[in-house]
Order: structure tokens, then C-alpha cells, then sequence
């Protein structure tokens, strides 16, 4: 069962079975749900693929260890009770994706290992790169630009170069967590000798893994998925050519005339690309 949270401050419940599921092709611990809800009665923040992390970007931003990274998820002590209450742990890479991660099914996962004070119960949860301070640290590279170079460039032509040394690193989806690796402490008695060679208790690490954002992307551009999206923009789309209501107002679409605001300053009228840009982002700030 799946508990969602409404605009309205209620509750929403989707059930789910294992065969709706959709597994990564591979064997990768990944899986996707289809989910048939009123997306906008939904109190939900979603994350564009254009956010995910890629090779590329790694290589781009300089992701590497000790890199700032975050944690949202469930809390399983504290998780709300009339509504889900999100718990966020802050932590770092403490290892790359070079070496996979064995689990107790025997699977070699590829994933990150990350420092972020995990508990078990925090499966699922979204892990994200994000430094606001990274113009101070040491990384190489920012933006798919050599900081180390970045001075050499002048007047326009050097604009992004100083990008690349004044803006912050993220955010973006590392990926998700996937388990929870403690340490295994023999019990000993009061001089330090093994009780019993078997016996022994969990010490909690504090290190997740983190199987990487790409391997979502791979499960979400399955063919099966694909045209579940494709069905649903073809309803959409004739919804939108069935409708009879049209937006009141009249702008060119490449129009440079200008209008006078209540002030008397004049300022350009919008094209229409610019005004659903500007509609869209004052929804999210509303949100």
C-alpha cells in the first residue's frame, strides 16, 4: 500500500502487487511503478531526468568523494501519522561507483557509498548531490569547464569561465538508497576474549548505498513504460484539441511591442513561450 499526500490535507491510498512492478532488465535492485492518480490533487515534488546524475556529468561537475550530499526519506520512528512527514540526513561520498556493492542475494550491485548517518528502513529514499559552497572547494572542473583555466578568458568570452568557478555543485539525483551495510563486532567477555565464535552483534556504520540515478532512467525508458507515456500524451493532447476555452490574451509570438505597467514603466510583452514559462514558474513558488 502506498500513502500519498493530497493538496487537501487528506490522505491518498494506491494498491500495489509485486507483478505491476517493473525491474530493471539487468538485475539491477531498481523497480518502477505505473501509478493511475490526479497528479495536480497531489502534494508531491517530482524530479525532471534532466536532474538525474549521468557519467557525463560526474565527469562535468568533478562529483567525486567527499562531495556534499542529502538524503530524503522515511523515518520509521518519526514518520507522521495524519500525513507523510519526509526526514532529511545530510552526509558525503565516502566511495565511487568503481567497486560494486555484494549483497545478501549474492548480487553485485553498482552503487555509491555514502557516509549520511543510514538506518535500516531508508530504502527508496532519493540521495542528492548538492554543495552550495562548491566555488571554494577543490573540484577541477564545473560545468564541463578546467576552473584552472577559467581566468585566462576575458571580458563575454570568459563568462562561463567564471561560472565555472562561482557557481555551486547540484542539485542533482545521485540516485537512490538502497541498503544499509553495518559492521559485524564479535562479543567478548570482560578480558577481551571471543564469548563464541558465532556470536556476534550489528554496529551501525552510518553507510548507505546509493545504486545511481542512471540505472532509474534505464527502467523508466523501457518500451513498456514508454508507451504507457505515449497513451497518456495522446489523451492529453486531445483533451487540449477537444477544448472550446481559449486564454485571454493576444501577443505575437516573436512581438517586440511594449506595454506600460502601472507605474508608467514601459516593459516588453511576453511571446507566448515566455508566458507559460513565467505561469509555470510562479506555480512552483506558490507550491
Amino acid at each position: 500500500m502506498i500513502r500519498l499526500n493530497r493538496r487537501d490535507g487528506s490522505l491518498e491510498y494506491v494498491e500495489s502487487t509485486t507483478e505491476r512492478w517493473v525491474r530493471h532488465p539487468d538485475g539491477d535492485d531498481v523497480a518502477v511503478l505505473p501509478l493511475a492518480v490526479k497528479y495536480l490533487d497531489l502534494r508531491v515534488w517530482n524530479i525532471g531526468v534532466n536532474e538525474f546524475v549521468t557519467p557525463k556529468i560526474i565527469y562535468d561537475e568533478d562529483i567525486g568523494i567527499g562531495d556534499d550530499t542529502m538524503m530524503i526519506g522515511r523515518f520509521v520512528n518519526h514518520e507522521g501519522k495524519q500525513k507523510n512527514s519526509p526526514a532529511v540526513r545530510f552526509g558525503n561520498i565516502a566511495m565511487m561507483n568503481e567497486e560494486k556493492i555484494v549483497t545478501q542475494a549474492s548480487i553485485e550491485q553498482e552503487a555509491f557509498l555514502v557516509e549520511v548517518r543510514s538506518l535500516p528502513g531508508y530504502s527508496g529514499s532519493a540521495v542528492f548531490i548538492y554543495s552550495p559552497c562548491a566555488m571554494n572547494d577543490m573540484s577541477q572542473r564545473r560545468k564541463g569547464l578546467d576552473r584552472s583555466a577559467a581566468d585566462l578568458f576575458k571580458g563575454p568570452e570568459g563568462f562561463e569561465a567564471s561560472v565555472a568557478n562561482n557557481s555551486p555543485k547540484g542539485p542533482f539525483l545521485l540516485g537512490i538508497d538502497f541498503c544499509h551495510i553495518p559492521r559485524r563486532a564479535h562479543i567478548v567477555d570482560a578480558n577481551g576474549k571471543k564469548i563464541e565464535e558465532k556470536w556476534y552483534v550489528e554496529e551501525n556504520t552510518g553507510m548507505a548505498g546509493v545504486i545511481p540515478a542512471w540505472k532509474i532512467a534505464e527502467v523508466l525508458n523501457l518500451e513498456e513504460l514508454k508507451a504507457i507515456r505515449d497513451r497518456e500524451d495522446i489523451v492529453i493532447t486531445k483533451r487540449k484539441n477537444e477544448s472550446v476555452v481559449s486564454l485571454d490574451y493576444a501577443i505575437a509570438e516573436e512581438s517586440t511591442e511594449t506595454q506600460m505597467t502601472g507605474q508608467g514603466a514601459k516593459i516588453p510583452i511576453p511571446t507566448t513561450d515566455q508566458f507559460f514559462d513565467d505561469l509555470e514558474k510562479a506555480s512552483r513558488k506558490k507550491e
